[in-house]
């Protein structure tokens, strides 16, 4: 339903058919950013914040390989770590304002770049652009999971692929060099080896896709501990303690983890596919299931990117009640969507929607 542009036609199998049983995702119950105007477009198209202390030269967001969000000074030297849910206090900046919604987009943007400083455009993601490119990083990640199944079923040809391959430093020419390699190293004919590598080749691509679209789902984490702390904060003002939005995010919190555990379990199914041992002779079928995870992945993530990162712009304390209760409704009716989180064996979706028999490749 929501297929990507950014590939060549080549490189996919065919038009998917619409999921079955999901609405259209930019009409279904439009998630509104507390504090944001009626009519204004959220997010923006730049990090283009308005309090001097975060316009000042040299100073980025990055975050570790922990996952905590540093605030760099490059020029003092200086690295600060924060937690950007909180970091409002430390930077002065009063909750709901523009600064501060800019703020909270910060961790969602950098699951999509690697640093981002004043002036820095808003990546795609976060402005609902479905599209994904797959970097070198998931290119060279989605070989190694290929190999590690090739390695138990290759032929002479492929297992000599294979030790070509893990010789050659990761990055989007390793197939090209590994032919090479093979062919100097040990005398194997390109007409041989040239079907193999584009087998290889079109398979690391289907997975470095699925690597590339759940690297950039929501960061559905930070939106359950917003909903806690909502409702913690609520829980101990008297004004609110049992009223029906107190019972709204009651019923929310159980759920809420879903989303995340389906991102989570359909990416260990397309991770498991590459590795399980299999014949390369006719990877059509294969391809098709890797295709059909990075479908559901992208469903998941346009149904869920907004309203979670609308999460993230809420204050416990001082956002108004009325827009906490929209996004709790927007949470209950996207769980209520049951083929988002339907968990079955890929390979025989994958064949029922590309037109794959599971007893063929």
């Amino acid at each position: 339903m929501f297929q990507s542009t950014a590939h060549p036609p080549a490189a996919r199998l065919m038009a998917p058919p619409p999921t079955e049983g999901l609405p259209d995702p930019f009409g279904f119950d439009p998630v509104r950013f507390p504090g944001a105007a009626a009519d204004e477009a959220w997010p923006p198209a730049r990090f283009d914040f308005e309090a001097a202390w975060l316009r000042e030269p040299g100073l980025v967001f990055e975050r570790d390989a922990g996952g905590t969000i540093g605030v760099i000074r490059s020029l003092s030297h200086l690295r600060m770590i924060v937690d950007l849910e909180t970091a409002h206090r430390q930077f002065d900046i009063a909750p709901g304002t523009r600064d501060f919604r800019l703020l909270r987009l910060v961790p969602a943007a950098l699951r999509c770049v690697e640093r981002i400083e004043w002036g820095d455009p808003v990546p795609a993601a976060l402005a609902e652009d479905d599209r994904e490119i797959p970097e070198d990083l998931h290119l060279s990640k989605a070989s190694g999971a290929l190999l590690e199944g090739l390695a138990r079923s290759a032929g002479e040809e492929g297992l000599a692929f294979v030790q070509a391959m893990r010789r050659i430093p990761p990055g989007p020419a390793m197939v090209e060099r590994a032919v090479a390699h093979c062919i100097t190293e040990y005398g194997f004919p390109l007409a041989t080896l040239a079907p193999l590598a584009r087998r290889i080749q079109r398979l690391a691509n289907a997975h470095a896709r699925v690597l590339s679209v759940a690297a950039q789902q929501p960061d559905y984490a930070a939106m359950e501990r917003m909903l806690r702390r909502t409702r913690d904060a609520l829980s101990t003002d008297r004004r609110w303690a049992g009223d029906l939005l107190t019972r709204a995010l009651d019923a929310l919190l159980p759920q809420i983890a879903r989303p995340r555990q389906t991102a989570e379990a359909l990416l260990a199914q397309a991770e498991a596919a590459m590795r399980r041992p299999r014949p390369l002779d006719a990877p059509m079928r294969i391809i098709a299931e890797q295709t059909y995870i990075r479908d559901r992945l992208l469903d998941l993530a346009v149904f869920w990117r907004r309203l979670a990162t609308a999460w993230l712009a809420v204050d416990p304390a001082t956002t108004d009640r009325r827009e906490i209760e929209a996004l709790a409704r927007n949470g209950l009716r996207r769980l209520a969507i049951a083929p988002l989180y339907r968990l079955g064996p890929a390979e025989g979706e994958a064949g029922r929607r590309y037109g794959y028999s599971t007893s063929s490749a």
